[in-house]
Order: C-alpha cells, then sequence, then structure tokens
C-alpha cells in the first residue's frame, strides 16, 4: 500500500495556513476566551503543537507493534499540555514547524507495505497508517477552523471583553506572535 500524493501533499502544507489566520491579530485576540469554557487561539495552537508529539509516538508504535491501542487524547488530563500552553504562541508556531518537518522525514523513510500496518482507535476503530494521517488532517483542520471562527469573532466583536483574557507568560511589552 502506498500513501495517497494528496495526503502526503496535505500533510506537508496544510499547517502552514496557520500563520496566516493569526497574522493580523493582536495578542489580546490570540490569549482571548470569547467563551470560558471554550480554548482562546493560543491554548488551540497548543493542543496542536502537542498533539503532533502524541500523534508521532502513535505512528512509531503503529510502525513497531502489531495493532496497538490507543485511548482518545485527553489534553486536560496531560500535563505536557499544560508546560505547552505556557510557551509563547511564535514559540509554539516553530515548534510545529520543527515537529512536522521530523514526521514528514519519519513518513518518508517508511516503506510502502507499512502504510498497511494497523492501529485501532477507541472511537475510530481500526485504521491503516494511511488513514491514520487522513484522521490526523482531519482533526488539524477542524482545529484550524476553530482558529478561523475565533479570529473572525474578535474582529467581529465590537465589544471585547477583557476579562476572559488568559494570562500567558510575557517577555517585556512586545510578544512576536508571527514568528514561525
Amino acid at each position: 500500500m502506498e500513501i495517497h500524493a494528496e495526503t502526503m501533499n496535505r500533510f506537508c502544507n496544510q499547517y502552514r495556513i496557520l500563520n496566516h489566520y493569526i497574522e493580523d491579530l493582536p495578542a489580546q485576540a490570540i490569549h482571548t476566551r470569547f467563551m470560558p469554557d471554550k480554548w482562546s487561539i493560543h491554548e488551540t495552537i497548543a493542543y496542536l503543537c502537542r498533539y503532533q508529539y502524541i500523534f508521532m509516538e502513535r505512528l512509531k508504535t503503529i510502525s513497531t507493534e502489531i495493532n496497538p491501542f490507543f485511548l482518545v487524547y485527553d489534553a486536560d488530563n496531560d500535563p505536557e499540555y499544560q508546560f505547552t500552553a505556557a510557551r509563547t504562541t511564535g514559540a509554539l508556531l516553530h515548534e510545529i514547524y520543527r515537529v512536522r518537518d521530523e514526521m514528514k522525514l519519519m513518513l518518508k523513510n517508511l516503506v510502502p507495505a507499512e502504510f498497511s500496518r494497523i492501529g485501532t482507535h477507541a472511537v475510530l476503530g481500526r485504521m491503516n497508517l494511511c488513514q491514520w494521517l487522513e484522521f490526523f488532517l482531519l482533526h488539524e483542520s477542524h482545529q484550524f477552523y476553530k482558529i478561523f471562527k475565533l479570529a473572525g469573532n474578535f474582529w467581529s466583536n465590537s465589544r471585547i471583553h477583557h476579562g476572559n483574557v488568559i494570562s500567558m507568560p510575557m517577555a517585556g511589552t512586545q510578544v512576536d506572535e508571527m514568528a514561525g
């Protein structure tokens, strides 16, 4: 089995659009929770960053074990997520790019037969490695959609609720949110 060229193209490029969604947003928009029980743009980017590590480990496990089983990832119960979310948005974007490059290299080094290997997801069931990549891309795309909507909410909302801004570590008054 070989990975579809379209899937690999999306895997190699889809994440690059993230900068475009947030490039003109002030830090306030990136760190504001517009709904108290929903993540901010920054928290969603931290989730994307952390999930890449989770997914990379799953790919490695699928490549080395017979039909491994994976629970649904829950960032709220992952202490590493809290550490990740404490970083600046610019640092997270850099990390997303770096880790994706590692994942691309890992995938390019697999032989076609390895894409047939199976892993079972607690909700989605048995999937071969190609299907896992599709799942990852759809999941990532859904998170991008949330970020896109939050950015739109910021620009369309005439009253910004300053009380919902989450506390994030910032060095000085300027934060390079567009690094990446």
